[in-house]
């Protein structure tokens, strides 16, 4: 047998959110308060139950849609199979936006960070720090050395391969940005340099291999006006017979 929810109908006002869900979106509000003001609103609000309180596990987004439309109650399906533990509901919560687009890299951080995980609540950090340069993706390669996808992240398993280099690595890439601009330097590029830098088998090398990135960045970008190359197999190749080749030559 699996549970079903029943459904009541719930002041919009007793409804909290919890921490663990994603940072409520001021664009994505309006796309609903638009939606429900064209469609009207048939649908309902996951909601679990915690000392007597109302905590949304899905929908906070149509719940600000729903205050700005006035709207004071709204029927709610009220899940009362959990036990109101925070990783429980924080894994639900994540289970219920596993096929949720919307739901970002950056998301799947902040929930991880809300439990007080301190690898989590660093690696957020660092992305609200350098949003205006690197994208939560290149910043996330840095730490995790996967291009794409980050898997391990997502789901709350996440350890640093080497911290304090992955700290350099994303200042550095963020300093080159701001030297040359994403127009020049992309995030595919810098996502595979995180990770074929970050594969270096010493910090020792990792940081020579990335003063080589550097150096390599500098002669490309001052005598060309091409871009540094983004495509996986054009950057892989570039990355070989330029920068491998420039670290050989380092001392």
């Amino acid at each position: 047998m699996f549970n079903i929810a029943k459904v009541e109908t719930l002041k919009t006002s007793s409804i909290n959110f919890i921490d663990g869900n994603r940072e409520v979106s001021e664009s994505h509000v309006q796309k609903m308060y638009n939606l429900i003001t064209e469609n009207g609103f048939a649908d309902t609000i996951k909601v679990v139950k915690i000392d007597n309180k109302f905590y949304a596990v899905e929908g906070q987004h149509r719940i600000e849609a729903i205050k700005l439309h006035g709207i004071k109650e709204v029927p709610c399906s009220v899940i009362d199979w959990l036990n109101g533990d925070f990783e429980e509901i924080q894994q639900y919560i994540i289970d219920l936006n596993a096929h949720n687009k919307s739901w970002s890299l950056y998301d799947y951080v902040k929930s991880w960070a809300d439990k007080k995980n301190n690898n989590y609540i660093h690696l957020r950090n660092q992305m609200i720090s350098y949003q205006k340069t690197l994208s939560n993706g290149v910043v996330a390669s840095c730490y995790d050395g996967i291009s794409r996808s980050h898997k391990n992240l997502k789901k709350g398993s996440f350890n640093y391969i080497d911290k304090k280099f992955s700290d350099d690595m994303v200042d550095l890439f963020s300093q080159l940005v701001i030297k040359w601009g994403r127009k020049k330097l992309g995030s595919p590029a810098l996502r595979l340099a995180a990770v074929l830098i970050i594969k270096e088998k010493t910090t020792e090398d990792r940081y020579k291999m990335l003063k080589a990135f550097q150096i390599s960045v500098l002669n490309h970008l001052t005598t060309s006006q091409e871009p540094i190359p983004d495509g996986d197999e054009s950057f892989i190749y570039w990355f070989n017979n330029v920068v491998v080749e420039l670290n050989n030559t380092l001392n």
